[in-house]
């Protein structure tokens, strides 16, 4: 479900300010100078409501509108992070199986290396997280169990940092 676009509650807010304005002005003008004061500071209060909110609205759509964009792209590449922290655990489990050295199959472990090398190449991959992810590819792909843990946990810190440091 896509969520609603601020311009519909931002124009429902414009016109309920305009129009309270607009009967706030009204009622000034009447107490202070009767009728026909009434009906100018109603026109002329109205009229400059109605004239601010259209202009400040452009530039509020656009900080909402960039607000979600960059939150989007945050997300994203929150999401691949975590993808790629994923796939590395799932390649370190082929490369070092719990149940045996035959436990896993040189295809499974080839697919497994091949699909964590094209996750790490991801576009929207932080930098940090590309560089701990390429070291613990490095790691995994020269079979030393010691270097491997400590890329891994490298690894585990940068996605961490990457989705706290908001």
């Amino acid at each position: 479900m896509t969520p609603k676009m601020p311009h519909a509650r931002m124009l429902i807010t414009a016109i309920v300010a305009t129009v309270t304005t607009t009967i706030l002005g009204a009622v000034g003008g009447y107490l202070l100078g009767g009728p026909d004061g009434g009906a100018i500071a109603a026109a002329s209060i109205g009229f400059g409501a109605l004239l601010s909110s259209f202009l400040v609205r452009g530039r509020v759509v656009g900080r909402v509108t960039q607000s979600r964009q960059d939150a989007a792209r945050q997300g994203y590449a929150d999401g691949i992070a975590h993808m790629v922290l994923a796939h590395m655990a799932a390649y370190e489990a082929a490369v070092f199986p719990v149940s045996g050295p035959g436990a896993v199959t040189p295809q499974e472990r080839a697919a497994r290396r091949t699909r964590s090398y094209a996750v790490a190449a991801e576009e929207a991959l932080p930098h940090a997280v590309r560089r701990a992810a390429a070291a613990a590819l490095a790691a995994l792909d020269h079979g030393n169990v010691t270097a491997s843990q400590e890329a891994m946990q490298n690894l585990l810190f940068a996605v961490h940092e990457q989705t706290v440091r908001r």
